[in-house]
C-alpha cells in the first residue's frame, strides 16, 4: 500500500493540511501547482510544509497517477548541444520544467525508447514534424514545438522570421542600400524559408526588386560562411549583406576584411539571431535578435498546461528586435 506522500521522517499530508488549517486536497494542489488555490492559501501551506520539513514522495505520487513527470526534449543528432541557440533554448525550457518539479532528457534520436509524459521538439525538418507526431501519437504523448504546423494536436510557438528578416533587410534599405545579397542556409527548414521570404518582402516593397540570383547558400558554419562570401566578392560588388545568422555572418565579416575591405565603411553586413555569436564579429555585428530563452519558457510551460488539462491548443508567433551593433553604415 502506498501512503500518502510519505517522507524520510514520516510526516504525512494530512499533518502538513491540519497545520495550515486546510482540507489535504487543497495541499495535494499546491504540491502539484495548480492554480485553483489562493495565494494566501498556498503562502499558508508552504509555511507548513516548511516548519514541519515535509517533503512530497515523487514517486509514490508518479504511481497513482501514471506520470513520469519526465520531459524529453528532442533536439537532433546533427545540432551541436553547444550551439548558443541550443544553449538558451535548454535554458529556458529547463526553467519552467523545474519550476513545477518536472525532470527532463535530451533525446537525441527516436530509437532510444523510454517512459516520458510528452517532447519538447525543435531542429527538425520541415517534413519530419508529420513523423514525430506519429511517433507520439502511438505512445500517447504531447508534443510542443519550436516552429509552427498545421497539425491541430500539436502546440506550437515560433519567431515571426518573415517579419524579423523584413526588418534586418528594412534597416538596411532604410540607410540606402539597394544592392543587397542575402546569405541563407542551406537546409530544408522553415525557419530557412521564412527568412528568405521575409528578404524578398523587404526588396520588392522598397521597390529595390528581389532576384533569386542574389540569394547565396552555405552551412550554417563561420567557415562555410567565410568561403562564400569570398567567391561572392571575386564576382559581385553589394554594398551590404543579410545573413540568415551570426554565424555565417561572422565569416562574411571575415571575408571582407581578407580582401581588403572595410565593415561597415564599404560593405555592411547584418546578421540574425542575437544570441552571442554577434559579440565574435569585428566590429561587433548588427543583428535581428528572436526571443529563444523566452520561447523554450513558454514551450514547457505550454505542454505542462497540456499534460495538465489547463488549456486547449497553443500557436503563436513572437516578434523579433533590432540590435545596434557597428556593422551597418549608411550607403554613400
Amino acid at each position: 500500500m502506498i501512503k500518502d506522500d510519505v517522507t524520510d521522517t514520516s510526516v504525512t499530508l494530512k499533518e502538513v493540511a491540519r497545520l495550515a488549517g486546510v482540507a489535504p486536497i487543497t495541499v495535494s494542489r499546491v504540491i502539484n501547482h495548480q492554480n485553483s488555490v489562493k495565494e494566501e492559501t498556498r503562502e499558508k501551506v508552504k509555511k507548513a510544509m516548511a516548519e514541519l520539513k515535509y517533503i512530497p514522495n515523487v514517486a509514490a505520487r508518479n504511481l497513482i497517477t501514471r506520470k513520469s513527470r519526465i520531459i524529453d526534449i528532442y533536439i537532433p543528432e546533427n545540432i551541436e548541444l553547444t550551439d548558443p541557440f541550443m544553449m538558451q533554448f535548454i535554458a529556458g525550457a529547463s526553467e519552467a520544467l523545474s519550476r513545477h518539479m518536472y525532470s527532463f532528457l535530451i533525446l537525441r534520436s527516436r530509437k532510444t525508447e523510454h517512459i516520458c509524459d510528452g517532447y519538447i521538439v525543435t531542429g527538425i525538418l520541415r517534413n519530419e514534424i508529420f513523423e514525430f507526431y506519429e511517433y507520439a501519437k502511438e505512445r500517447k504523448r504531447s508534443i510542443a514545438l519550436f516552429g509552427h504546423t498545421d497539425i491541430v494536436d500539436v502546440d506550437c510557438i515560433d519567431v515571426d522570421n518573415i517579419s524579423g528578416a523584413k526588418s534586418g533587410v528594412g534597416y538596411l534599405i532604410q540607410r540606402g542600400h539597394r544592392s543587397i545579397a542575402m546569405l541563407n542556409i542551406a537546409e530544408d527548414k522553415d525557419y530557412v524559408r521564412d527568412r528568405q521570404e521575409g528578404y524578398r518582402q523587404a526588396m520588392e516593397e522598397s521597390g529595390c526588386g528581389y532576384d533569386p540570383s542574389n540569394v547565396f547558400f552555405c552551412t550554417n558554419q563561420v567557415q562555410s560562411g567565410y568561403e562564400t562570401a569570398r567567391e561572392i566578392l571575386k564576382k559581385n560588388r553589394y554594398t551590404a549583406f543579410f545573413c540568415a545568422t551570426d554565424t555565417i555572418a561572422v565569416g562574411v565579416e571575415n571575408a571582407i576584411a581578407e580582401c581588403g575591405l572595410r565593415v561597415p565603411e564599404d560593405i555592411s553586413v547584418m546578421g540574425y539571431d542575437g544570441l552571442g555569436h554577434h559579440l565574435l564579429g569585428t566590429p561587433r555585428l548588427t543583428t535581428v535578435k528572436q526571443p529563444v530563452y523566452e520561447i523554450g519558457v513558454m514551450l514547457a510551460q505550454t505542454l505542462i498546461n497540456r499534460l495538465e488539462k489547463q488549456e486547449g491548443r497553443t500557436c503563436r508567433l513572437l516578434q523579433t528586435e533590432l540590435l545596434m551593433g557597428r556593422s551597418v553604415k549608411k550607403a554613400e
